[in-house]
């Protein structure tokens, strides 16, 4: 989905109209979505994406341990379980939606707006979401990119990465990319990249891409600021081109500390001046607190200590073990820890399967 920033098409009453298709003009949009549902809105969802992709089929190859999806030919696939007791037990009883790039670009702006603004009404949770900018211009070459990167000229992301290559019997490169940030669970919500879309295209495109991948907790509150433009196609490519300016800035680094004082490289302030003032998204970060740790245990340390329980000659041993290392973790614990533990010793019971305070009263603790 392309929402070309550099001219406005507006009809008779005003509304802002999708740009129509260009190789030519630099664009803004995005190029990923990844979101998931409850799973009462299967049905709606998948008669949606039918009215946008065409016919789907119903197969058995559910993605991310689902056992069973609708799939698109566009790439599309909504993915959920038919069993409703592995429905609640694996996935918490919801479904996914993947919209990969080659089926966004199949779609024009006001509807990809559409589907954003939709799937937020039917609290959809979004985990990924690519924004790009496409630059015609071409403001920066690979081998200056290269060079500020190495330089660590840049700040808002800490690794870079530089991938180019070669094909036998061709001069030149027929591959050029330059990432920041790390991706997946290794990273921090936002992976930045640069590459030369031309060759990756063959020649179709003749620009670069600028791509952010938000993932986890920043895909989602980009998610839900997009959907909040509310059918304003001007305001949501403004906040593409911000959302992209916004996760990395590249400066002539000095001694000094203060980025803001730095002088940016030459073609960093041409692309800015293009995409605006960059927006960044920041998570507020959860207070680590007793239900944070007792949640935490019960979500992602039970599955192991159910298995080693196994694993020990009797309960009793397992338990004896388990004392041990508690006794070993009591010597590591962060000085936080130590004040959390200090300030809520003695403060809890656990009788009949429950959590109580010490005086007896049902302590209040999400860890289903």
């Amino acid at each position: 989905m392309d929402v070309c920033k550099d001219a406005q098409f507006v009809n008779g009453t005003g509304g802002v109209l999708p740009v129509p298709f260009s190789h030519s003009q630099n664009a803004v949009g995005i190029h990923w979505l990844r979101i998931s549902f409850p799973k009462q809105h299967l049905a709606e969802l998948a008669w949606w994406c039918s009215q946008l992709w065409g016919e789907m089929r119903a197969d058995g190859f559910g993605l991310w341990s689902y056992d069973s999806r609708l799939a698109w030919q566009s790439g599309v696939s909504l993915n959920y379980d038919a069993d409703e007791e592995r429905s609640h037990r694996v996935h918490l009883a919801r479904i996914t939606l993947d919209c990969p790039g080659s089926a966004l670009d199949e779609m024009t702006a006001p509807d990809l707006q559409a589907l954003i603004e939709y799937a937020s009404l039917l609290q959809g949770k979004c985990s990924r979401i690519d924004v790009y900018f496409d630059d015609y211009e071409r403001f920066v070459t690979f081998d200056a990119l290269q060079e500020a990167a190495e330089r660590h000229d840049f700040s808002g992301l800490i690794d870079f990465q530089i991938r180019h290559g070669g094909k036998r019997g061709r001069a030149g490169h027929t591959r050029e990319e330059v990432s920041f940030g790390k991706r997946g669970s290794c990273g921090n919500g936002k992976y930045v990249r640069w590459y030369n879309k031309e060759l990756e295209s063959g020649g179709e495109f003749t620009c670069d891409r600028w791509e952010v991948e938000f993932t986890h907790k920043l895909a989602d509150a980009v998610f839900k600021k997009l959907a909040e433009t509310a059918g304003d196609l001007e305001a949501f490519a403004t906040l593409c081109g911000a959302l992209i300016v916004g996760c990395v800035t590249f400066v002539h680094r000095t001694h000094e500390k203060n980025i803001s004082r730095l002088d940016r490289y030459d073609w960093w302030e041409r692309i800015v001046a293009i995409l605006g003032k960059g927006v960044s998204i920041r998570i507020k970060r959860q207070t680590d607190s007793v239900t944070g740790k007792l949640t935490w245990i019960k979500q992602n340390v039970s599955p192991s200590l159910a298995c080693l329980k196994k694993v020990f000659v009797s309960e009793r041993v397992f338990l004896r073990w388990l004392f041990d290392i508690c006794r070993e973790g009591d010597s590591r614990m962060s000085r936080y820890s130590q004040r959390l533990a200090e300030d809520n010793e003695g403060a809890l019971d656990y009788e009949h399967g429950k959590l109580l305070t010490n005086t007896g009263v049902p302590y209040e603790c999400r860890v289903s």
